[in-house]
């Protein structure tokens, strides 16, 4: 409705996509929204089902500096197919490294688990985005794909870690949980036996 929307002066460089403005409100009046919102928070495009009428599909929507990468991910290592469009979540790899004997040699594989990526935006499920996403999709949708928008840097080691045959798993966050933590241990078979 008209009168839940309001204006609120944010300054430019706190913006994190394409934000809304004034000269938008008759363009988004009784459109639904994707994700809840506090009051006095920004409005942004992917806050809007359908998005930005003239945005130019998942390519407008990454922000500047970023890119986006496909992982595979489905079933269990996608939360069960809980995981939706501008959901954040954390990204874990299982791999199997070489591993260094007391005598040099490298022949034994130890299997580590550790936490790659933390609050990564997801753009997409499948081929679901969320301007094409349903409003209302409480079943979890079938997809073997997810894209998440990441650095440069985030992107060769999400690459490479799938040419190592890692599999990656998705941990879901909480829409208000922003935290970080710096360090998080590897796990291995001597962690989980401590």
């Amino acid at each position: 409705q008209k009168a839940d929307i309001g204006v609120v002066t944010v300054p430019r460089s706190g913006l994190r996509g394409h934000a809304l403005f004034v000269e938008n409100r008759p363009e988004i009046v009784g459109r639904r929204l994707v994700t809840g919102l506090r009051r006095g928070e920004p409005l942004f495009w992917s806050d809007i089902e359908g998005g930005n009428p003239l945005s130019g599909g998942l390519a407008a929507d990454i922000r500047r500096r970023m890119r986006a990468v496909s992982i595979n991910a489905s079933g269990a290592a996608a939360v069960s197919g809980m995981v939706k469009p501008n959901d954040h979540v954390d990204v874990i790899g299982t791999f199997t490294f070489p591993k260094t004997l007391a005598d040099g040699k490298t022949v034994v594989q130890d299997l580590v688990t550790c936490t790659m990526l933390q609050n990564v935006l997801v753009l997409a499920t499948g081929k679901e985005t969320a301007k094409t996403a349903p409003a209302l999709d409480f079943g979890g949708s079938a997809y073997s794909t997810v894209t998440l928008e990441v650095t440069p840097r985030e992107a060769e080691m999400l690459v490479f870690a799938e040419q190592i045959k890692g599999r990656p798993s998705l941990a879901l966050r909480n829409r208000n949980d922003t935290s970080y933590q710096r360090e998080l241990p590897q796990v291995d078979f001597a962690k989980i036996r401590g």
